[in-house]
């Protein structure tokens, strides 16, 4: 079966197991929630299915940093969509736009697997493709860090387990995507951990700032695109243009973030 045939069955039955298994009360037969447990088993599916469409030929480290790391972004993603977009789809027209949300995300998870099946072959060798299918998953990658921030900040846990939560999945994130660099373990680590150390403080301000959590997960998404994309442009490439970019977007960034805190009585800091 050639690999655009796989990535339609894939992102087929990756839909309808979602579908199917939001009929099932899970919670009563493991105790655990329902969003959770749905979300941990199409992340699975999603786990074997993306193996069996790159031929089983991921082994070593890119088990984890290829196929650890999408089915993490599914994850993720499924946890979103069951919190924020389909827990309330009652009516007629809620489970219309419901049905029409998971087509799109099915042909989302369409593309995610050919621009996977990219990033594995390019991490072999050099390939055409390999720069377009990085960029568009640092985007991809972005867009789902911000659907986690928004879950962690949104809970009902103590601070300690949001702190928890984030890191979590700011490590596999951030780890992965200077991976893909192909640079030293020390080189690794020390940009990662650089950007996993700012994140945290960014996001420790954040819980005790008085910003909604939609607001306060742009701010943290807008700051980690700027680490992010420092950390993947080498030093001597980086154009003027690019790091005048990021400092707009950042000086943009804090005056949102004191313009829109309410402190005490509809008091703003400016």
């Amino acid at each position: 079966m050639k690999l655009r045939s796989k990535a339609i069955s894939l992102s087929v039955a990756f839909v309808l197991v979602f579908f199917v298994t939001r009929f099932l009360d899970l919670e009563k037969f493991f105790g655990v929630n329902n969003e959770i447990l749905r979300a941990l088993i199409v992340s699975l599916v999603f786990f074997a299915g993306l193996s069996w469409v790159l031929n089983f030929k991921v082994k070593g480290i890119r088990v984890f940093t290829i196929l650890g790391h999408s089915a993490f972004i599914v994850f993720i993603q499924t946890l979103f969509l069951e919190l924020i977009v389909f827990q309330d789809a009652s009516r007629i027209s809620e489970k219309t736009i419901s049905l029409l949300i998971l087509f799109f995300w099915g042909v989302v998870i369409y593309f995610l697997v050919l621009t996977v099946n990219i990033l594995n072959v390019s991490f072999i060798s050099q390939i055409p493709l390999g720069q377009a299918a990085k960029a568009s998953s640092f985007v991809y990658y972005l867009f789902t860090a911000y659907f986690a921030f928004l879950l962690v900040l949104r809970s009902g846990a103590p601070l300690h387990m949001k702190l928890l939560l984030f890191v979590v999945v700011i490590v596999i994130n951030t780890v992965t995507t200077f991976w893909f660099k192909k640079e030293s373990n020390k080189q690794l680590l020390t940009e990662s951990g650089a950007v996993i150390f700012f994140m945290i403080t960014v996001f420790v301000l954040m819980m005790i700032w008085p910003l909604p959590v939609e607001l306060a997960s742009m701010f943290l998404i807008i700051i980690y695109y700027i680490l992010i994309g420092l950390g993947l442009e080498e030093r001597e490439t980086t154009s003027l243009l690019i790091r005048v970019e990021y400092f707009v977007i950042l000086i943009f960034a804090v005056i949102f973030l004191l313009k829109l805190s309410i402190w005490g009585i509809n008091g703003t800091i400016v």
